[in-house]
């Protein structure tokens, strides 16, 4: 049932690639259109754009299709209005193209192409001989140019609907996921030859129509420059990294306020009344956990956008999760060998990147521009101050964090696990879980310290979302309940864990480096413990500190309170590659007497940690407190 307050505000079209229906139909549409006149009336007429799957650039090729066939009634109120005349809305044909209708095999490439043609051309009442792609096209575009008066403009889609006449000699093609056959062939040699060899002769075939095609534009989620388009038309100017373009595909924070802002108020009501964030999550934690999840994707190191999908996917489903992951997002990080130390040079961030951000040799792939590319990696800062022009790359946002750290722990650490079963076995692992969910502390320690001895030294720099995962692995490897990256008002805990008696333990994981490892150590040395130094003692000292700080200070117990359940802080330091650190306090003791955290640790049974509140904190504080009276009173 629809709510009366809901009917007003306009539905969301995730994934509606069609620019007439969202308009004719009253879907959001974000006005991307000042984009949209400058391809087809700028003073550059061949482009090419990249950027990573599902960020609207079949919406884009759709409604560049729209305008370029005149159809002026569908941009009333849009950007593009305002800035062409009534005089400057000429209906052009359009020659659109989408690479990846044509499946994975590369022998049919060729005569899937000439098909395509063929039926464009009989929909429009003239026929070409289906011999191959080149020989296709290069027909269909010569009959449109010399009889374009006489021939219909359908952009329906189905052949009987919005016929139109062009009332100029221009040809403008469209061509979507240009890379489609590339990349599903990229493991395979062979296939990819005979792709390219296709490729290459389709779009030789297009640059020898030059003068009778008007515009062309190409969208593609990676530049292989030097595979077919690129080698066969070498007039396409590469508008990925244009700064002016930097946000053609994607959201703003600005855009979201402005044509979202009413599911913005729903969502946070949503999450308010039914997720149990709680009154206090306000509009700005609101924003400022859309911007931690799904912001930071930048093509100028300056503009940030925020992945199309997963803000939708978050306003339909009033959820903070994985979209990226959830919808298919890893098949390039499942083609790729990521090697240690790729994944950690990912992760620190790549500094003063100076190479090429075009993949060179298909073949023989790069991960960093593939990744820059796709995605995964995104430009935080663009250095110009001296001769070289140098990158900062980082992983764009949570969402990106988390799936890339998920595919390579899958792929690598499971594995690893597996294969030394004489530590990972399902005894071990389960008496684990038993001692941290007992607050055996000495005893937990020691199992994880075996469990962290056989993960590569390399990988041991990286901060929490390493031990996030491996913790996580451990408890599904033993069927415990956990629940991982558990969003609250506050903030996002690391893993809520529900022990057998149905305990809660709210679990904060904090690392630090330690002073005993040189970062030259061998990598293969995955079993040497150095001893624990005075500092290494006091950093996991601090991280316990910082741990249990932060769950009182960001309400992270109020969820859990005045369950009927037994409620548990937990807090994980680990220090280096070996050295780690496990307390936990009931949440009353957290509550009540925060001053004395760390006055047991060494007996395993540690009070709760010294509490530096805010000004507006001690409410949280004060919350819990009467909750748990509350709870106490009713038992």
């Amino acid at each position: 049932m629809t709510n009366a307050d809901d009917q007003d505000i306009p539905e969301i079209g995730i994934d509606i690639a069609d620019f007439s229906r969202l308009r004719n139909e009253g879907y959001v549409y974000v006005d991307k259109t000042e984009f949209v006149r400058e391809i087809l009336d700028g003073p550059r007429p061949r482009l090419f754009l990249s950027r990573p799957r599902r960020f609207g650039k079949t919406l884009l090729i759709d409604t560049l299709e729209q305008a370029a066939a005149g159809r002026k009634e569908l941009f009333s109120g849009l950007k593009i209005e305002r800035l062409r005349k009534d005089a400057e809305w000429p209906r052009s044909h359009v020659l659109r193209i989408s690479m990846n209708a044509f499946g994975d095999d590369p022998s049919s490439l060729d005569l899937n192409l000439a098909t395509s043609l063929r039926r464009f051309a009989k929909f429009r009442g003239f026929a070409i001989d289906e011999r191959n792609s080149a020989t296709s096209l290069t027909q269909t575009i010569e009959t449109l140019y010399w009889n374009y008066a006489n021939i219909p403009i359908l952009t329906s889609g189905n052949g009987t609907e919005d016929v139109l006449a062009a009332n100029r000699r221009k040809i403008i093609v469209l061509i979507d996921e240009y890379d489609a056959p590339i990349i599903n062939n990229l493991t395979d040699p062979a296939r990819l030859e005979v792709a390219n060899r296709t490729l290459h002769g389709f779009y030789n075939a297009l640059k020898s129509c030059e003068n009778m095609v008007d515009r062309v534009f190409i969208t593609g989620i990676t530049k292989f420059s030097q595979l077919s388009v690129f080698s066969a038309m070498n007039n396409l100017m590469d508008i990925s990294f244009k700064p002016e373009y930097a946000t053609i595909c994607g959201f703003s924070i600005k855009e979201i306020s402005k044509y979202y802002s009413p599911h913005l108020d729903k969502g946070l009501a949503e999450l308010r009344n039914k997720r149990k964030f709680g009154p206090g999550f306000s509009h700005k934690m609101f924003m400022d956990r859309i911007i931690d999840w799904y912001d930071g994707y930048s093509w100028n190191g300056k503009d940030r956008v925020i992945n199309p999908l997963s803000l939708q996917n978050l306003l339909i489903d009033y959820e903070f999760d994985n979209f990226w992951f959830r919808t298919g997002g890893m098949t390039f990080l499942q083609n790729l060998n990521m090697r240690d130390n790729i994944f950690t040079k990912i992760f620190n961030g790549v500094e003063n990147f100076k190479g090429s951000v075009d993949i060179q040799d298909a073949g023989n792939i790069d991960p960093i521009p593939l990744m820059l590319q796709t995605g995964y990696l995104t430009i935080r800062k663009h250095d110009e101050s001296d001769d070289d022009s140098k990158l900062y790359l980082t992983v764009p946002n949570r969402e990106v964090g988390m799936s890339i750290m998920k595919n390579y722990v899958d792929r690598h650490i499971i594995p690893l696990m597996s294969t030394n079963i004489d530590i990972f076995n399902s005894v071990r692992t389960k008496e684990f879980c038993l001692a941290f969910c007992q607050g055996q502390s000495d005893r937990a320690e020691e199992l994880l310290q075996g469990f962290l001895s056989v993960i590569p030294y390399s990988l041991h720099n990286q901060k929490e979302k390493l031990y996030h995962i491996i913790l996580l692995s451990i408890f599904l490897m033993s069927d415990f309940k956990v629940d991982p990256e558990k969003n609250v008002a506050g903030g996002i805990i690391d893993l809520v864990v529900t022990a057998p008696d149905n305990t809660i333990l709210v679990t904060e994981i904090k690392y630090a480096k330690s002073d005993n490892e040189d970062d030259a150590t061998d990598v293969s040395d995955k079993v040497l413990v150095p001893e624990l130094s005075g500092k290494d003692d006091k950093k996991l000292d601090s991280c316990i500190d910082a741990a249990f700080q932060q769950i009182i200070n960001k309400g992270y117990l109020l969820p859990f309170i005045r369950t009927k359940h037994s409620v548990r802080a937990v807090a994980v330091a680990v220090c280096g590659r070996n050295h780690v650190r496990i307390r936990s306090c009931p949440a009353d003791e957290l509550i009540q007497r925060p001053q004395k955290c760390l006055d047991s640790e060494n007996s395993g049974n540690p009070a709760p940690v010294v509490s530096n509140l805010q000004e507006t904190e001690p409410v949280a504080v004060t919350q819990i407190q009467e909750k748990n009276k509350q709870g106490r009173k009713t038992h």
